[in-house]
């Protein structure tokens, strides 16, 4: 048996080193069965730093980033981790946030871009059918149809939503950077880093991501069962209306909490937030969203 820890180099003295405080490494350790035990405590563990953290970040608003900011970092994910889980469970869940994924029809009626995108798509109707009337001519004339199928928006626009969907979700995070700006112009006068607003966006839009996730996404599932929704994925109006409320109160109970904000500002200030991620993201993340979509179609 080894008598050094693996992780630091210590003299182990017992089951686990007195510097880093790692269990010692054993054989076993190596097994599958220890890699599946060590998943299953984790998912298990309801007091640890998974569940505590996403505990924390759903019911008590703003804990995490109040916490992190004032060096009390232990007991929590790191903001990041959250972040990087909230992403996942996106990346493979279906998409149940229409301005993450827009479409080409969409994409069109943006006032920033959509004459951009319609000349592109414009460009490539027009290429795609020179290409499929040579096709056709060259065709023999037995096997020829009577003309050749013309290319419509609709074909491209199938095409370009077959990809907008994990395009979208690739560039979602941009989100977060054009959050902390908000944030940073709304509250200049607390006088901290921009990595500081970074982490508050970060808990916030991770809260956003699992929300409509892990509690809209199934209440959509949920009212189609019940026969109360059009199609999957969709609630009721009042349900959408419920949710938005949610979610605005939530970022104000965390805008309070982090910032100490009176309760006026940590109640208004959400509008002004809102209308700002609203133009970063019509500025910049959907006109990248539409090249790097039709740059892969």
């Amino acid at each position: 048996m080894d008598d050094t820890c693996a992780n630091c180099g210590e003299i182990l003295r017992g089951a686990y080193c007195h510097g880093c405080g790692q269990k010692r490494f054993t054989e076993a350790d190596r097994r599958l069965g220890h890699l599946l035990r060590q998943s299953l405590a984790v998912l298990t563990d309801l007091d640890g730093r998974l569940w505590g953290s996403l505990r924390g970040l759903f019911f008590r608003p703003g804990l995490l980033s109040r916490d992190y900011l004032d060096g009390r970092r232990r007991r929590w994910m790191s903001p990041i981790a959250l972040f990087l889980l909230a992403n996942v469970l996106y990346f493979v869940l279906p998409v149940g946030v229409t301005d993450f994924n827009l479409s080409l029809h969409e994409q069109l009626r943006q006032p920033v871009h959509g004459a951009m995108v319609k000349r592109l798509a414009d460009a490539r109707i027009q290429a795609r059918t020179r290409a499929g009337v040579e096709r056709w001519s060259r065709l023999p004339e037995a096997n020829r149809p009577p003309a050749p199928r013309p290319v419509l928006l609709a074909d491209v626009a199938e095409e370009y939503g077959a990809r907008a969907g994990d395009v979208g979700k690739a560039l979602v995070v941009l989100h977060v950077p054009l959050l902390a700006l908000g944030l940073m112009a709304c509250f200049f006068r607390v006088r901290r880093y921009f990595a500081e607003h970074l982490v508050v966006a970060m808990h916030e839009f991770t809260f956003l991501l699992l929300f409509f996730q892990l509690v809209l996404l199934p209440a959509g599932w949920l009212f189609l069962w019940l026969g109360g929704a059009p199609s999957a994925g969709q609630v009721p109006p009042w349900a959408l209306v419920a949710s938005l409320l949610l979610v605005g109160g939530h970022f104000a109970l965390a805008l309070r909490r982090v910032y100490a904000a009176p309760a006026w500002a940590a109640v208004l200030l959400p509008v002004p937030l809102l209308w700002l991620m609203m133009k970063g993201s019509e500025l910049v993340y959907r006109p990248l969203q539409f090249l790097a979509t039709w740059a892969i179609t």
